[in-house]
């Protein structure tokens, strides 16, 4: 999805259907797919919510006649965040609905079907779209293999950080767990003193 609104993505940042080019008004924006999941990553990948708020935001600068539907378990936009959700919750053509959708299926018309049931209204529901886009977890480029050094990981490949820098060894960012931009930039300035201490001791 950022590519197809990167200016210099392979559409010039035209939102389109990549699959035949037609334009993507009717879409469907679906968190947590695959994060959250005790069959997968059971923990929350942080960064999914506001990636699809934004994406959010793409399509509705793009096309003004644009239909949204965001599936949720729950919008995580904390801090000055939270008034960006707000004004996509207010847009009416921005429809948040509480679910995990349990299907996606070839429509009749050959289009994505989103198959599932509101959480909150309990009405089923399978809803035929234009682009179906899914907020997929983060998972660390450890995962499935050794490092070349000896370094500590949890189950899921993230970098452990250790108790201090005395093994020359220090973690900082999304290295060590799922964090948004801000928490990277305080986790690097962490990790940047501790080098220093390091050095100078």
């Amino acid at each position: 999805m950022e590519r197809l609104a990167s200016h210099n993505g392979p559409t010039d940042g035209k939102i389109v259907r990549p699959s035949d080019k037609r334009e993507a008004k009717k879409v469907a924006l679906i968190q947590c797919a695959g994060s959250r999941d005790h069959n997968h990553l059971p923990y929350c990948s942080r960064i999914c919510c506001l990636g699809s708020l934004k994406h959010a935001a793409y399509l509705r600068e793009q096309y003004a006649d644009a239909e949204i539907d965001i599936y949720y378990i729950d919008i995580r936009a904390h801090d000055k965040l939270d008034s960006f959700h707000q004004k996509l919750k207010n847009d009416p053509q921005v429809h948040f609905i509480k679910s995990k959708p349990a299907q996606i299926i070839e429509g009749e018309d050959g289009n994505p079907t989103v198959k599932g049931e509101n959480t909150i209204t309990r009405e089923v529901y399978e809803t035929g779209y234009d682009m179906v886009v899914l907020a997929t977890g983060m998972q660390p480029s450890t995962a499935g293999y050794t490092p070349p050094v000896t370094l500590e990981q949890d189950d899921y490949g993230f970098i452990v950080p250790a108790p201090d820098s005395a093994d020359g060894h220090i973690s900082a960012g999304v290295a060590s767990g799922p964090i948004d931009v801000s928490m990277s930039v305080q986790s690097a300035t962490a990790a940047a003193l501790k080098a220093i201490q390091a050095v100078r001791n």
